[in-house]
């Protein structure tokens, strides 16, 4: 049976948000050596991480049998620390742990992050103990678990992380929530390639007392945070999320991939978190119901991210597609098709005013567009952009640029984009992708650049599509009259 949202409160000692992010750290099971009993966790490195990273709070290595770590005191135990802590980070293997919630809970500590794994996602009866254990200690001593099984936090405002191998990342709006470590860790190392700024990253685990659902509300009331994104494979309570994604979804974009909908993906997150992922039909009714974005990967997860911070809203999903060749205006024709977005034919006025500057010589000038003569022409190319905005039939336009021409830099090409998108006639707006990024070719560099000109460059055409898309789809879904604020 479903809890009630002041249920889930009780249980969980509040809304997750007061003592986030945190002043005061303590990290427990930190070796002296740099020797870690839990694989894939180091405790030292993790407090030299922090401090790496500038953080500015006060951090306290908790250890019984060191007096001195790295230059800090260090404390035999949580409760010896002469502060109420907001956050402490356990490192030690899972049967150590709850004796650390008994200490935790004596000292007062807002919020346990445990890495440690071995618990309800081994599917072994010890682990489901132990599991069990923790939530009852938890509860017992007011305690808050984030985990058990979880890589934790990036605050790039506060300078703190608990993935030390990522570097110093660019602030801004999105937020990130992931049950997977991995993947938050791999969307962070590329966020900023993509144009991307983070308000936050949170990993959570097996989700055994705070889960997706208390960090999207954590999200939704934090002003830095535009767009929430959310890597799931399973939640305690569909009811509680589907409400509270349809409360945030005017407000903010929340772009969702549910992972596990396949037999071989809901075996996987059964092992991975301890997760139930739930049906394919049952996940197409909550995005439907809810205006969630859905996505399917992380790249399209963080596309769509992109696509939201960087262009206004959309009325529609019919573009005017430019591109260069007649092979890449076929592709990009089954490419919009596949992907949804509509691909209309021009208005009268449109198709009488394109061939007046515009040559059909080994071009084609219906939509999709095969004009690479225009798009090597900066002053024919801005005019053709401000002839098709004027069609009532187009919502946006897409430019398919091939990789030599993003390699050369683009150069004009992207200056008449920045100046289209500048000047928004008739509210319209460009976006750009590479059609052809077909072998050994690096173009981050240069998506970056257009990026940072205020030009959305996918680095695939179906990426573009599908992101557009998506963008559209939000947007109508606002429209509909059921839709409460």
């Amino acid at each position: 049976m479903s809890q009630t949202n002041d249920e889930v409160e009780k249980e969980n000692g509040g809304r997750f948000g007061q003592g986030f992010p945190p002043e005061s750290i303590a990290i427990v099971g930190i070796s002296r050596n740099g020797r870690s009993k839990v694989p894939g966790y180091d405790g030292l490195r993790l407090f030299q991480g922090l401090r790496d990273y500038g953080y500015a709070g006060r951090l306290y290595p908790v250890n019984p049998k060191a007096d001195e770590i790295l230059g800090e005191k260090a404390y035999a135990s949580v409760v010896d620390i002469p502060e109420r802590l907001d956050l402490a980070i356990v490192t030690v293997p899972a049967p150590a742990v709850p004796r650390v919630i008994d200490d935790c809970a004596a000292a007062g500590v807002r919020y346990v992050h445990v890495c440690s794994s071995g618990f309800g996602e081994t599917g072994l009866a010890e682990g489901l103990r132990l599991e069990e254990e923790l939530r009852e200690k938890a509860l017992k001593g007011g305690v808050r678990i984030i985990g058990p099984n979880c890589m934790g936090f990036n605050v790039p405002s506060k300078r703190i992380t608990t993935f030390p191998d990522i570097g110093v990342l660019p602030e801004g709006g999105v937020g990130l929530i992931s049950q997977s470590g991995g993947h938050a860790r791999l969307f962070m190392m590329n966020a900023a390639s993509m144009g991307l700024g983070l308000s936050a990253a949170i990993s959570y685990g097996n989700g055994l007392m705070l889960d997706a659902v208390d960090f999207i509300e954590y999200l939704a009331e934090d002003d830095r945070t535009q767009v929430i994104c959310v890597y799931l494979e399973g939640i305690r309570d569909g009811r509680r999320l589907a409400e509270t994604v349809r409360r945030i979804v005017p407000k903010k974009p929340v772009i969702i991939w549910k992972g596990g909908l396949t037999d071989a993906g809901s075996r996987a997150a059964a092992s991975h978190t301890g997760s139930m992922a739930g049906s394919e039909a049952i996940w197409r009714a909550f995005y439907r119901q809810t205006g969630a974005v859905r996505v399917d990967t992380l790249e399209e997860m963080a596309e769509a991210a992109m696509a939201f911070q960087m262009l206004r809203p959309l009325p529609g999903a019919r573009a005017a597609v430019m591109t260069m060749g007649g092979g890449s205006t076929v592709q990009s024709g089954d490419l919009c098709g596949r992907a949804n977005l509509a691909v209309p034919r021009f208005s009268p006025e449109t198709q009488k005013e394109i061939p007046k500057f515009v040559s059909s010589v080994n071009q084609g000038l219906s939509n999709p567009m095969d004009v690479p003569g225009v798009l090597m022409d900066p002053i024919a190319f801005t005019r053709l952009l401000r002839v098709v905005a004027q069609d009532p039939n187009i919502d946006v336009l897409l430019v398919g640029l091939p990789v030599e021409a993003a390699l050369g830099g683009f150069g004009q090409t992207t200056q008449a984009l920045v100046d289209f998108n500048r000047e928004s006639p008739h509210g319209k707006q460009v976006a750009a992708a590479i059609t052809d990024n077909w072998g050994p070719h690096e173009i981050e560099k240069q998506c970056r650049e257009a990026r940072e000109m205020g030009v959305p460059l996918f680095p695939t055409f179906t990426g573009a599509c599908l992101a557009l898309n998506r963008v559209a789809g939000y947007y109508r879904f606002l429209g509909r009259r059921d839709i409460r604020a």
